[in-house]
């Protein structure tokens, strides 16, 4: 009897651990799966963590970030970016960048209509071209070779941010 006992409370202990992580993990602190700005996607080999104007949001690309605080006239500060080839975090400053590329790195329906259902071409998106980060120069020009684009450092990238 004192053995049921004993059973018994251990299987509630392991069902109320097993809860309690998972409320944690999911509803106290869930892994937000759009971009703070854009809504799209985060894809792991992308993602950014950026700070405007003191308020930290994950985001799809370094690119996403700069032009968010381009359009609130606030200032920008990276936090962590990933490495595109591994989607290990690397420090901002000791990345290196690539910009201009064929790759797109974020994807969503382009054809848009109008308010006759006319289709209408895309002028503008805030993510293209894509920024994708690197631990090493030697991987970000083996990205530019096979598809194009430019090789940036973190103060190169940043010169882009304008606040009035």
């Amino acid at each position: 009897m004192k053995f049921k006992g004993i059973v018994i409370a251990g299987v509630v202990l392991i069902g109320l651990s097993v809860g309690g992580y998972a409320w944690m993990k999911y509803i106290l602190h869930p892994q937000p799966h759009a971009c703070g700005y854009c809504l799209r996607p985060l894809h792991r080999n992308l993602r950014v963590t950026a700070e405007i104007d003191g308020k930290r949001s994950e985001v799809c690309c370094a690119h996403c970030a700069i032009s968010e605080a381009n359009q609130r006239r606030k200032p920008l500060k990276l936090i962590t970016v990933h490495d595109y080839p591994t989607g290990q975090a690397v420090t901002p400053v000791s990345a290196w960048y690539v910009e201009g590329s064929r790759v797109t790195a974020c994807e969503h329906g382009t054809m848009r209509m109008n308010e006759m259902k006319e289709t209408q071409d895309l002028a503008f998106d805030r993510c293209s071209p894509g920024t994708f980060a690197f631990a090493s120069r030697a991987n970000a020009e083996a990205f530019v070779a096979q598809n194009g684009g430019s090789v940036l450092a973190f103060p190169q990238l940043m010169q882009e941010v304008r606040v009035q």
